[in-house]
């Protein structure tokens, strides 16, 4: 039987419930390693991985229980592959009665836990997400004990019965290879959650007014341009399940000609905003998201060398997002539709409209 054969039959069909007693090969060949980090859900299934990186305490190899069942051992940069039903998964590591982490599997979705070991001995283990899983196992080799790459988890295995007398051997029909679109499916599932914590954006762009003409001061009509510069900085508090909430300090500013005279000069509008978004598929490298602000809008007019408008306003705005962010484990990329609501006064009764939209492209740190 090929290597190919017996990994595939080992990982592949784990969904089956079966144990393949393969050769005992301690880590897999590089194209059984290619085939397991392609996988797909078997029908019905999740799909989990278990992996460790360089540690502290390289000696050593805690062994692993899922669902109380013993499932091998993990040495430094080697992971572990298992298909699981779904419901309640309890994943244990060093002890059989160490503190379970708990997964909550759904059929279709594709699971990644990091397994640690401390300076001290202590073993942990957290899930992360997606796209960090994919990316960290990269450097990790498949383990082939058998308890490791052929046991299905949270489901016990079929037992097979001793064959008849007389009865003719039927060789086993060769494991299909994952097709490219398959593939594809394994790298766009959903994990479902992703990850706390703090996250700041900064983003820059165009910004057009709504109401580019407007009636300013003598009876003046002031033709605004489209902005020559629009910004905005944020931080938000993202939450695993995919809300976030957050502050906004965002601005644009306008040129301005004046109908019927030589005069010019500029707008600039500074906005404070308190956000809501919703990001969804929290896991995913890509997570469209949709939000809302509430704050407040500050115009300030200045004239140019012909003269112009002079003074400030204030008011209140209001602003609705939409886009998505690619976010990888400590940064990201941004692309955003902004459309703003403010009207500004001054204390002579003057009227500014500083409403508009625009299109921006940012990134993002996360902590």
């Amino acid at each position: 039987m090929t290597p190919r054969i017996i990994f595939l039959t080992g990982c592949v069909l784990l969904g089956l419930g079966t144990i393949q007693a393969q050769a005992a090969v301690p880590l897999a060949t590089p194209e059984q390693d290619r085939y397991a980090k392609q996988a797909v859900p078997p029908s019905g299934k999740a799909l989990i991985y278990v992996y460790r990186l360089d540690d502290t305490r390289p000696e050593t190899a805690p062994g692993l229980w899922l669902n109380k069942r013993e499932s091998g051992r993990l040495e430094p940069r080697t992971y572990g592959m298992w298909a699981a039903g779904a419901g309640r998964l309890e994943v244990r590591a060093g002890r059989v009665d160490a503190a379970p982490m708990t997964l909550t599997c759904e059929t279709g979705r594709i699971y990644f836990v990091q397994l640690t070991v401390n300076v001290d001995g202590s073993v942990g283990l957290r899930q992360v997400s997606y796209g960090t899983g994919r990316s960290e196992m990269r450097t990790a080799r498949l383990v082939l004990d058998p308890a490791i790459a052929a046991r299905a988890a949270a489901a016990p295995p079929v037992p097979v019965p001793a064959p008849a007398e007389n009865a003719v051997a039927t060789k086993a029909a060769p494991a299909k290879k994952p097709k490219v679109n398959e593939t594809r499916e394994a790298s766009d599932a959903p994990e479902g959650r992703g990850t706390s914590g703090f996250t700041l954006i900064a983003k820059a762009g165009s910004f057009q007014l709504a109401n580019g003409s407007q009636v300013i001061v003598a009876g003046l009509t002031r033709n605004f341009s489209a902005a020559s510069m629009a910004y905005g900085l944020e931080g938000e508090w993202r939450m695993a399940n995919g809300f976030a909430f957050g502050m906004e300090l965002f601005g644009h500013t306008q040129d301005y000609t004046t109908t019927a005279s030589a005069e010019s000069g500029d707008m600039t509008v500074t906005n404070v905003f308190i956000n809501a978004k919703k990001y969804f598929r929290p896991g995913d490298l890509v997570q469209p998201y949709i939000g809302i602000g509430l704050g407040s809008a500050s115009a300030s007019l200045s004239a140019g060398s012909s003269g112009g408008v002079t003074g400030s306003s204030g008011g209140f705005a209001m602003q609705g997002m939409a886009g998505i962010a690619f976010r990888w484990e400590k940064f990201g990329i941004y692309t955003e539709y902004k459309y703003e609501r403010a009207e500004t006064e001054d204390a002579a009764g003057q009227v500014v409209d500083a409403s508009g939209s625009g299109l921006f492209a940012g990134m993002s740190v996360h902590f």
